[in-house]
């Protein structure tokens, strides 16, 4: 993604130096040498404030934010007016944990074009993320009624309902963003999240809908493998435990589920120790896996074991039944 988005940055870049005086000059799209492409033609060109505003763009790329709103700050020096100036200014501040001067950005942004939805929708996210829901929802509503056919703004609101405990108004807005847009992959996740969390069959074709448009979403994958656990159809848990852990192998939950599945399913301690053991060796605080390897040298017998392994769950939490229910098996 960074890629495409520096190549469409110089590709812009080349089109503006193409145009000019039958300068033919190619930006380059590496972006530490476009970066110095910029450096050359702001020595040449010291009043473009478009140059400034590019160069905004690619320090932002390379995580170089306080130099992005340097360069920022002296394209807006330069020309005042130009909304999109100000709203990248908005994501920079933003980067740098600077909500109060982000929210002056964008108002700025608002002052030049009291219709412009983007900074609306940004404000509406700073305020969400701030948990100030009742700022966020009125940013976002002004942006409903000045396009009520953005499918981002009713994620958004959605996405605000589900944080105040709202399903049902969550799962309106969330199921209008796909009616608007049928490839929008959040709104499938969360509403997947939300349907699956109550055993429902539904939430299944939600996230099915996301591995299609994000194979690599392991948070929808993960999340199908747990129902399938949990509904007893073992061969499709594993399934999809294991397309996360192609995907992230250091993925400590779905070791363990995997472990688990060893352990009860298929009463075989030995390969659930190994599962187990993986899950630890990536989270050494992973209680669950820890208990339940504890729980598989048990079921060997192996006691002296399975009492370390309790203990060691007891010493992250010193209350944790399972483990405490362990030792007391073990006459301990």
């Amino acid at each position: 993604m960074r890629f495409k988005t520096l190549t469409i940055i110089a590709l812009f870049i080349s089109a503006i130096f193409i145009g000019c005086g039958g300068n033919d000059e190619q930006a380059p799209t590496d972006p530490k040498e476009l970066l110095a492409f910029l450096e050359a033609k702001i020595k040449q060109n010291p009043k473009d404030a478009e140059l400034y505003y590019e160069r905004g763009r690619v320090l932002l790329e390379l995580d170089e934010v306080t130099d992005a709103i340097n360069s920022l700050t002296q394209a807006i020096s330069l020309k005042s007016g130009e909304e999109k100036y100000h709203l990248l200014l908005a994501d920079a501040h933003l980067r740098n944990g600077k909500v109060k001067e982000s929210y002056a950005d964008l108002q700025e942004v608002l002052n030049i074009n009291p219709k412009n939805i983007d900074a609306y929708l940004k404000i509406g996210e700073i305020a969400l993320f701030s948990r100030d829901y009742n700022r966020s929802l009125e940013s976002i509503d002004k942006a409903i009624e000045l396009d009520n056919l953005n499918p981002k703004a009713y994620y958004m609101r959605g996405y605000l309902f589900l944080e105040k405990g709202d399903t049902t108004e969550a799962i309106r807005d969330l199921r209008k963003t796909i009616d608007l847009d049928n490839e929008y992959s959040q709104a499938y996740e969360l509403l997947g999240l939300l349907f699956i969390n109550r055993n429902d069959p539904l939430g299944v074709e939600y996230l099915t809908t996301v591995t299609t448009l994000d194979p690599n979403n392991t948070v929808a994958l993960y999340a199908l493998a747990l129902y399938y656990q949990d509904n007893n159809d073992v061969e499709k848990a594993e399934t999809f435990y294991n397309k996360v852990l192609t995907i992230n192998p250091q993925h400590s939950d779905a070791l363990h589920n995997l472990g688990y599945i060893e352990l009860t399913f298929k009463q075989n301690p030995d390969k659930a120790i190994d599962y187990f053991t993986q899950a630890i060796e990536v989270s050494p605080n992973n209680i669950q896996a820890l208990t339940n390897r504890a729980l598989a040298y048990e079921q060997k017998g192996d006691k002296a074991a399975a009492r370390q392994g309790y203990t060691d769950a007891l010493s992250i939490a010193p209350a944790f039944a399972p483990a405490l229910e362990g030792l007391k098996r073990l006459g301990k």
